[in-house]
C-alpha cells in the first residue's frame, strides 16, 4: 500500500513538473517571438484607445449629474433635501443587481452589447435634458442605472480574453484611470463652457450638458458598433496568424485547459463568488469607490464650501487638476504592478492617501481652504490607485475563462456597493460641518484597505508555498482538472 502511495505521489509531482516546464516553454517561446510583440502593440492601439474611449463617455454620462447640481438642477426640478442622494443610490442598486449576470451575456452573445449599452445610455442622457419634475429625474436614473451595468464588467472581461496575467493590471488601469481622468477633466470643461451658452435651442443652462454629451455618446456609440473587438476566437480584426498567438497566449496562464472558452457551468460561477482573492479586491474596490464615486458627483459641492464665494465657471474648472493629477499619478501605479509583478503595496499606497487626505478633512474647519483643496487630490488619487489596481490583482489571479468574466463582476459588486457609502457620504444636512460624517467613514475604509491588502498578501504566499510543497497535488486525481484554472497546484497567485 505505502508503495503504491509513493509511486502515486511520485507520478503526481512529475505530471506538475512537466507541465510546469511546458508553460515555461510556452512563456519564453511567446515572449521573445517577434510576432507576439506585434500582436500586443496592435491589441494596445486598437482596443485600448477604444475601451477608454467608451468607458470615459460612461463615467461622463453617470457623473454629469454632479456638474448639473451645482448649475441649479435641484432647484429647478423642485427637489427634496435628499432627492439626489435617494436618487443615486437607486441608480448603484439598479446597477449593482445588473453587472452580476452582464458578462454572461457577453461571454454568450458576444461583445456587441457593449457598444449597444452605450448608445442607449447616450439616448437616455439626452432626454435627462428634457426632464421637468421629480418622477423623470428619478426614472432618468434608473434607466442609466440599467444600460450603464454593461460596460465596466464587459471590458474587464474584453481585456482578460486578449491579455496575460502579467500585461493586464496596466492595461486595467489605462482604460479605467485615463477615462475617468479624461471624463472628469473634460467633463468639468466642458461644462463650464456649456453653462456659457445662453442656450442651445429650448435648452439651457444644465440641460445644455445633458444634451449636448447624449449627442456625443450617441455619436460615438454608433461608430463603436462597428470598430469594438468580439471574442479572440472569432475577431476580424486578427489574422489567422495572430489568432493562433492570441490563444496560446491564453493557454499559456492556464494549466491543463482544454478550451479557452469553456461552457459556463454553475460549479464556476460559483467559484467566482468564493474566491478569496476576489472577494478581498471587492472590498477594497468597495472602500475605494466609497471616495471616487461620492467625489465624482459631489466634488463640485465639495470645493464650493471652500471657496463659497467662487461661480460655478470657476467651481468647474477647478475640478480638473484633481482627476488629472489622480489619473496620473494611478496609471503609474498600474504600470508598477506589471513591472514589480506585485500589487499589495499600490493598494496599500492608496489606502495611506485617503487616510491622510481625509484626516485633513476631519481635522480641520472652512478657514483651511487651500490644505482642504490640496487633499482633495489624496482623496481621489487614493481611490483612483486602488479601484483598477484591485481590478487588476483580481483578475490576474482568476482562470478559467468563466471565472475571468465573473471575477470583474464580482469586483464591480463591489464597487457598486461603495458606490452608496460614497452618495450618502455628502449629504446637504452634513455639509456645515464640512462632511465631517462621510470623511471620517471613509477614514475608516482607508485603514482598512492598508491592513486588507497586507493580509491577502500573506495568504497568497502561505497558499504558493503550500503548492511548492506539492500539498495541492491531490486535485490532480479528481475529474475536471482542466476546469481547474486558478486552484491548480502548478498555479501561482501573484500578490
Amino acid at each position: 500500500m505505502s508503495t503504491r502511495i509513493s509511486s502515486e505521489s511520485a507520478a503526481r509531482r512529475s505530471s506538475r513538473q512537466l507541465e510546469e516546464g511546458i508553460q515555461r516553454e510556452l512563456d519564453a517561446d511567446l515572449s521573445h517571438t517577434l510576432v507576439e510583440a506585434q500582436l500586443r502593440r496592435k491589441l494596445d492601439l486598437r482596443i485600448l484607445p477604444t475601451v477608454i474611449l467608451l468607458n470615459m463617455l460612461s463615467f461622463l454620462d453617470r457623473s454629469n449629474i454632479g456638474n448639473a447640481m451645482a448649475a441649479g438642477m435641484g432647484d429647478d426640478l423642485g427637489l427634496w433635501t435628499y432627492d439626489i442622494n435617494i436618487a443615486m443610490s437607486i441608480f448603484f442598486f439598479v446597477n449593482l443587481l445588473m453587472q452580476t449576470p452582464s458578462p454572461l451575456f457577453v461571454k454568450k452573445f458576444g461583445f456587441t452589447i457593449v457598444p449597444v449599452s452605450i448608445i442607449l445610455l447616450g439616448v437616455i442622457t439626452l432626454s435627462t435634458s428634457f426632464v421637468h419634475n421629480r418622477a423623470g429625474f428619478y426614472g432618468a436614473r434608473i434607466a442609466v442605472g440599467i444600460v450603464d451595468s454593461v460596460a465596466f464588467p464587459g471590458i474587464s472581461y474584453l481585456l482578460t480574453r486578449y491579455y496575460r496575467r502579467a500585461e493586464l493590471t496596466l492595461r486595467v488601469g489605462a482604460y479605467m484611470l485615463v477615462s475617468a481622468a479624461l471624463a472628469g477633466g473634460f467633463g468639468g470643461l466642458l461644462a463650464a463652457v456649456l453653462l456659457s451658452v445662453p442656450h442651445i435651442g429650448s435648452r439651457t443652462g444644465w440641460q445644455n450638458i445633458f444634451l449636448v454629451e447624449g449627442v456625443i455618446t450617441v455619436a460615438f456609440g454608433i461608430v463603436f458598433l462597428f470598430i469594438f473587438p468580439d471574442h479572440p476566437e472569432t475577431s476580424t480584426m486578427l489574422t489567422e496568424a495572430e489568432r493562433k498567438v492570441a490563444l496560446a497566449r491564453i493557454r499559456a496562464d492556464q494549466p491543463s485547459i482544454i478550451e479557452t472558452k469553456e461552457g459556463t457551468t454553475g460549479r464556476l460561477v460559483k467559484r467566482a463568488f468564493l474566491n478569496i482573492t476576489a472577494l478581498s479586491c471587492s472590498t477594497f474596490f468597495a472602500f475605494a469607490n466609497s471616495s471616487v464615486q461620492g467625489l465624482s458627483i459631489f466634488l463640485p459641492t465639495i470645493i464650493s464650501l471652500n471657496y463659497p464665494a467662487a461661480d460655478s465657471t470657476r467651481i468647474q474648472l477647478l475640478t480638473a487638476p484633481i482627476y488629472i493629477c489622480g489619473g496620473s499619478i494611478a496609471l503609474l501605479s498600474t504600470w508598477g504592478c506589471i513591472r514589480l509583478r506585485v500589487h499589495w503595496p499600490f493598494v496599500f499606497a492608496g489606502g495611506l492617501a485617503l487616510v491622510a487626505g481625509y484626516s485633513i478633512w476631519v481635522a480641520t474647519d472652512s478657514s483651511a481652504a487651500q490644505i482642504r483643496y490640496l487633499a482633495c487630490f489624496l482623496n481621489l488619487t487614493g481611490g483612483m490607485v486602488v479601484g483598477p489596481v484591485a481590478v487588476g490583482w483580481a483578475g490576474t489571479n482568476a482562470s478559467p475563462d468563466t471565472l475571468r468574466a465573473m471575477v470583474g463582476a464580482v469586483v464591480a459588486a463591489g464597487g457598486g456597493i461603495g458606490s452608496f457609502a460614497g452618495v450618502w457620504a455628502y449629504i446637504q444636512t452634513d455639509a456645515d460641518t464640512g462632511y465631517r460624517a462621510g470623511n471620517s467613514f471613509n477614514l475608516v475604509a482607508g485603514c482598512c484597505i492598508c491592513v486588507g491588502s497586507v493580509a491577502v498578501m500573506l495568504y497568497q504566499k502561505h497558499e504558493n508555498r503550500r503548492r511548492e510543497n506539492g500539498e495541492r497535488d491531490y486535485r490532480l486525481d479528481k475529474p475536471g482538472v482542466e476546469f481547474l484554472g486558478s486552484l491548480h497546484p502548478s498555479f501561482r497567485l501573484i500578490s
